[in-house]
């Protein structure tokens, strides 16, 4: 038996004014094929781009951002540097220097932290500071001029005070982790709220001990406990530089492993990862940085959460070790252009930190507001 197969355009008279255009794969019902990266396409083949050439658009805008961020800092280094310097540079040079080292070593820790914790988290508007390490320093100052005195604590070389301050934040986050962490069933949701309670314990002692004590040393106390730039130790900066970059070419290394991270507990044990050594590992890594910082000018609470919320916006990647690059340079921008822009150029209308925390704390309550919206 033959079948004959109607060809309509076989049918139609030669006399047409143009030929018709020959069929695609989706007018004929065949799904199209996807080429190889790098394949000739096929005649009558709908050319797709690949996964290959997506993913290297994709680098290499990402590469041009970090380039773009990167030419920023060092302009705002510059700016900070050598503004009305030249002339007095022998006298100022070293100052600044050492200034605008402080000012580095503080952007690049505080937005390394906090991308490390939002990608344990996996929360975009929480920070490291609800860990309770503000609160750990402000009591820290306030308890030992309280019990021992101004005059005394002064006397003791600030390079000691700066790893007194290091490892007893970074001893209260681990101490909070091994607690909370041990279980089966634990959480990174509960270690947030337990550090949260903590912090809030510790504030109300330091509120306890500043209401008792003599009004000059609160002064004194005040002064400690709010982030300055003005004066930085030249022990207290090398030894923070040697810590800060330990812990950031660490959680560079583990970066790709930290990535799963942020997928949840769940796909990271079903991908064979532990996730509670991994999750106490990063938790750490970021403690050791916030604590570095924090001992070395002072609390910077929502300086970590403004700059990383900013990186998430002006990058591509969602990668932690691009997104820890992104961060670092914008934290340079903001801090160290920002110092320069009020000192500079305002003449210290202002301080930076009074400016970081306003904005920092205006974008957090934007951002539960628009989650709560959704």
């Amino acid at each position: 038996m033959t079948i004959r197969i109607h060809d309509a355009r076989a049918a139609a008279p030669a006399s047409a004014s143009a030929p018709a255009p020959a069929a695609t794969a989706w007018e004929v019902g065949q799904a199209p094929v996807v080429r190889a990266h790098g394949a000739e396409p096929a005649t009558g083949v709908v050319n797709l781009p690949t996964i290959e050439s997506i993913l290297h658009a994709r680098r290499t805008q990402t590469r041009r951002r970090l380039a773009l961020i990167a030419l920023l800092a060092l302009a705002a280094c510059a700016l900070f540097l050598l503004y009305d310097a030249l002339d007095a540079w022998a006298i100022i040079g070293k100052l600044r220097a050492t200034r605008l080292g402080a000012l580095v070593v503080v952007a690049v820790s505080l937005t390394t932290a906090t991308a490390v914790f939002q990608a344990v988290t996996r929360n975009r508007i929480l920070s490291p500071s609800v860990m309770g390490f503000d609160s750990m320093f402000q009591l820290m100052a306030t308890a030992s001029i309280f019990f021992f005195g101004s005059a005394r604590v002064s006397a003791v070389p600030n390079a000691v005070m700066f790893l007194i301050n290091t490892v007893l934040m970074t001893g209260l986050a681990v101490s909070m982790f091994l607690t909370v962490l041990r279980g089966r069933r634990s959480n990174v949701y509960l270690l947030v709220l337990v550090g949260i309670v903590v912090g809030t314990f510790l504030r109300s002692i330091t509120s306890l001990l500043s209401t008792v004590m003599d009004p000059g040393e609160y002064l004194t106390v005040a002064d400690v406990g709010t982030a300055s730039f003005a004066v930085v130790n030249t022990e207290s900066l090398g030894i923070s530089v040697i810590v800060a970059v330990a812990a950031i070419a660490y959680i560079v290394a583990r970066s790709r492993v930290w990535d799963i991270l942020s997928l949840g507990p769940e796909v990271a044990i079903a991908l064979g990862l532990d996730y509670r050594r991994e999750a106490k590992l990063a938790l750490t890594a970021s403690s050791l940085l916030v604590a570095c910082a924090t001992a070395l000018v002072g609390p910077l609470m929502f300086f970590g959460l403004l700059v990383v919320n900013i990186a998430h916006y002006v990058g591509t990647s969602t990668r932690l070790r691009e997104l820890i690059g992104v961060s670092a340079g914008v934290g340079v921008v903001v801090l160290v252009g920002g110092q320069a822009l009020l000192e500079h150029v305002l003449h210290q209308a202002t301080i930076l930190p009074v400016v970081l925390e306003l904005v920092g704390g205006l974008l957090l309550l934007a951002m539960i507001v628009k989650g709560t919206r959704r």
